[in-house]
């Protein structure tokens, strides 16, 4: 299903945006996820991040609009995270472990919100670069076990 999701998820367009406000929860713009596995994997898309790291949802699109991927995910409910894709839904107890499935990518999702919001909090493993935020851009890399980059392009 990663390969579903990764393959179509290379087709993604590009946005422009600019960064947040603190009290912002709604996001959208372009992400990029490359992971440094055997063999390489890598996709970008278009997304809508609503929400914080203990109820939101994340959609993922392509260019024209077609939805890839919707997650969801709410603290002390049953199935606490959803993943919809490719007319199939997956269950599962963690948001951490949604986005690793979703993405190949142990990526930082509290810490993501975070970063959004202008604060470069700390996350093992993982450098974050907030120079660019007034520009509307965010990159992280993850230096240890799997590399991983993720960048993300936030819509004016």
């Amino acid at each position: 299903m990663r390969a579903l999701c990764a393959g179509l998820l290379l087709l993604a367009g590009c946005a422009d945006l600019p960064p947040p406000t603190v009290s912002s929860s709604h996001w959208q713009g372009r992400l990029a996820v490359k992971v440094y596995s055997k063999p390489v994997q890598a996709f970008s898309a278009n997304f809508e991040l609503d929400g914080n790291p203990a109820k939101g949802a994340l959609v993922l699109s392509s260019p024209l609009g077609t939805t890839l991927a919707r997650m969801q995910w709410e603290a002390g409910q049953e199935g606490f995270a959803t993943l919809s894709a490719g007319g199939e839904q997956r269950e599962f107890g963690s948001l951490q472990e949604l986005a690793f499935k979703a993405t190949g990518a142990d990526l930082p999702v509290a810490s993501l919100f975070a970063w959004l919001q202008g604060q470069a909090e700390e996350a093992p493993g993982w450098q974050v670069d907030l120079g660019e935020l007034a520009a509307g851009r965010i990159q992280a890399q993850h230096r240890e076990e799997v590399q991983s980059e993720l960048k993300i392009i936030l819509e004016r």
